[in-house]
């Protein structure tokens, strides 16, 4: 089995062959969360996750399908945030306190109240029994339990409207994640090993594609003891477009540009409006604050223009802007 894991990794980095790719997303089908052999157990203060799964491959399935989960339980009605949580609270008051059956999917529960699932379902069964609630539920109680329907009943229509939408870009991420591990991987290091460093690498390039997906990225900047930090920021474009070609080119002295000079950034202008429309960032860089800037190889691509003669260009019209 574990010359046969290894040969499947082999394959694929050499010959392109998904036999093993196929066999890593098949297994994210399994139903993990209720395998038999899965068990938490507390080592010191932390609680750790075991389970054994009869195939390498499948360590790696249930990886992703952790990851996987968690990115799209936002809109599976899962998440639980603060709010949720109250939410939550006022459905477990009605449901104990005054014995309404809502028919809620209980998804965990503590010591004082239970977890739903909020979903469509949950939301119209609530909405029929909106008279009884009325008559039978009484003072805050009633009062929390309407603000909080009011609130989550659009918000959670939204978020299912969008789960089939949601779920297919996932799935491209996950696909471009487990490529990029699996292409990198020592096919000759022992099985733990390849499964260990394809679930790091994996989870990093996924954990930037999510990021990319939700606005955001991953940015290192050096703090004041000049030691690299990770920050998270949400990336916009500026209100000011041709701050996006060059920070120090604005509306009011894009005028002092050549005639040249002028056209190439008329255009690039266009590109940054279709890609701020489609809400794409793909081809950005950022600032500390999440403003974007295109990219050097993008914008030359984008205008047919070498690499190297863009950057003398933006570098003689930064002088032009700045003087």
């Amino acid at each position: 089995m574990t010359a046969d894991f290894k040969e499947r990794i082999r394959n694929y980095q050499n010959n392109g062959d998904r036999l093993i790719i196929d066999e890593i997303l098949y297994g994210t089908t399994f139903d993990f969360m209720n395998d038999p052999t899965r068990q938490h157990i507390q080592i010191g203060d932390k609680l750790k996750v075991t389970i054994k799964l009869p195939r390498h491959e499948y360590y790696i399935s249930y990886h992703i399908r952790v990851l996987n989960d968690f990115a799209l339980s936002k809109y599976r009605g899962e998440r639980q945030n603060l709010m949720t949580k109250e939410f939550s609270r006022i459905l477990s008051v009605l449901a104990i306190d005054y014995g309404i059956d809502f028919k809620g999917e209980i998804i965990q529960q503590d010591e004082w109240q239970y977890y739903y699932r909020l979903t469509p379902e949950l939301i119209e069964n609530l909405r029929e029994l909106l008279p009884r609630i009325d008559s039978e539920v009484f003072g805050s109680d009633y009062a929390t339990f309407i603000q909080y329907f009011r609130k989550y009943e659009a918000i959670i229509l939204e978020q299912s409207d969008k789960l089939v939408e949601m779920e297919r870009k996932v799935e491209v991420n996950t696909l471009e994640a487990l490529e990029r591990a699996l292409k990198y991987v020592d096919a000759s290091r022992t099985e733990r090993e390849i499964v260990k460093y394809v679930n790091t690498a994996f989870s990093t390039r996924f954990g930037e594609l999510e990021l990319a997906r939700n606005g955001k990225r991953r940015i290192y900047r050096k703090d004041r003891y000049d030691t690299l930090k990770p920050m998270h920021v949400t990336l916009k474009f500026p209100e000011d477009t041709y701050r996006a070609i060059l920070p120090q080119l604005t509306e009011s002295n894009v005028h002092k540009l050549t005639k040249s000079q002028r056209v190439a950034i008329d255009k690039l202008y266009e590109v940054i409006e279709q890609d701020k429309t489609l809400g794409d960032f793909t081809n950005y860089s950022c600032t500390r604050s999440g403003s974007v800037v295109i990219t050097r190889n993008y914008a030359a691509e984008k205008i047919d223009i070498t690499y190297e003669n863009l950057r003398k260009m933006l570098s003689r019209i930064k002088k032009r802007v700045t003087k």
